[in-house]
């Protein structure tokens, strides 16, 4: 009897182990938020002056925008919509605003999620889509040696150390092309011997790995790593 009795509690407990394995679930992650309820900014108060910079770019305050950005607030900060204080000044058509923005290095590629870039935004505002178009033509005159361009566009307020997405800039361009008297020209101008692209090359690595031996010694003598 007890040899029969004891196969049939096994069999008992083992449904009784199955049925509670199955009524227990992994509970399911929480939804993520909507994109436009996420902050571009992880910091409360970081994410505050960013909204406050694009905000005064909007309503064209000079004073509160030179503020905030001597604060140390990011010039190329993004909201939820891709919108930096460049978009809307362009947008709006704050020219001066527009100027202070790109004098503290503010990004001319700068593409909000729509797609919409800067020169298609600042299209009805001649003067700052071309104050825009002139930062773009400064990389690619750069890239070429034509110092006379160079020399035009840095005069009429270009930035010298404008990026591209890559992180490009008129110095790597020009060390990459072996273009001595644009190097020149662009360190005189106050171009950053150290800047970065994103692959981590700076102007004077580019210099040494392509053998562009004066380059070399010009951006060592500025500083250059």
């Amino acid at each position: 009897m007890r040899r029969l009795i004891t196969p049939t509690l096994l069999c008992a407990s083992l449904l009784v182990l199955l049925s509670c394995q199955k009524k227990t679930t992994t509970p399911s992650p929480a939804p993520s938020k909507p994109v436009s309820e996420r902050a571009s900014n992880s910091d409360p108060a970081g994410a505050a002056d960013e909204a406050a910079l694009r905000e005064a770019a909007i309503k064209g305050d000079i004073g509160a925008v030179k503020v905030l950005l001597d604060e140390g607030v990011n010039v190329n900060a993004k909201d939820a919509d891709g919108r930096t204080a460049l978009t809307e000044a362009a947008f709006y058509g704050r020219t001066e605003i527009a100027k202070i923005l790109l004098d503290k290095g503010a990004d001319v590629f700068a593409k909000k999620n729509d797609g919409a870039t800067l020169l298609t935004i600042a299209s009805s505002h001649k003067e700052i889509a071309e104050m825009i178009q002139q930062e773009i033509q400064l990389l690619e005159a750069a890239g070429k040696g034509d110092n006379a361009m160079v020399k035009e566009l840095l005069d009429k307020g270009a930035y010298v150390n404008v990026r591209d997405p890559e992180g490009r800039t008129p110095l790597t361009e020009a060390a990459w092309n072996n273009h001595v008297e644009t190097v020149k020209l662009l360190l005189d101008k106050g171009a950053n011997p150290n800047a970065k692209k994103v692959d981590g090359a700076t102007p004077l690595s580019i210099a040494t790995n392509k053998q562009h031996k004066e380059i070399v010694e010009l951006l060592k003598k500025a500083g250059g790593k």
